[in-house]
Parts: C-alpha cells; sequence; structure tokens
C-alpha cells in the first residue's frame, strides 16, 4: 500500500527554513505559500509564494509543515 502525501493539492503549508525559490530568490523561513504539486508520492511538494516574491519552490516534505 502507498502512502498518502503529508499534504494535499492547494493545501497552505509554511516553510521551516530559508529556501531558494526555482529562480533564486530567498524566501525566509515561516513564509507560507499553497501547494501545486506533489512529486514522487509527497516526497517533495511544488511550491507557490505571494511573498516576498511571486516564485516557485520545489520543498521537501520535511522542510514543511501546515500554516
Amino acid at each position: 500500500m502507498t502512502p498518502r502525501p503529508a499534504f494535499a493539492e492547494l493545501s497552505e503549508v509554511a516553510v521551516l527554513r530559508d529556501m531558494q525559490t526555482d529562480d533564486g530568490y530567498l524566501i525566509p523561513a515561516g513564509m507560507e505559500g499553497t501547494i501545486v504539486g506533489i512529486w514522487a508520492g509527497g516526497e517533495a511538494y511544488e511550491v507557490e509564494f505571494d511573498e516576498p516574491v511571486a516564485d516557485n519552490a520545489t520543498v521537501r516534505a520535511g522542510a514543511l509543515r501546515a500554516a
């Protein structure tokens, strides 16, 4: 049986540590975003941020918490 991802698509999440977006912008720890993609059954997520810049980042599951 395949485990279910920790977060569903369109869930609101916050990053637990500083991250870089796919375009290289800094997203500081605690920033909130929306999950727009689920990779490898929930091992990583595509998260869309509106602040401090509008961009996406691929974030491993262990670096996220529910917002």
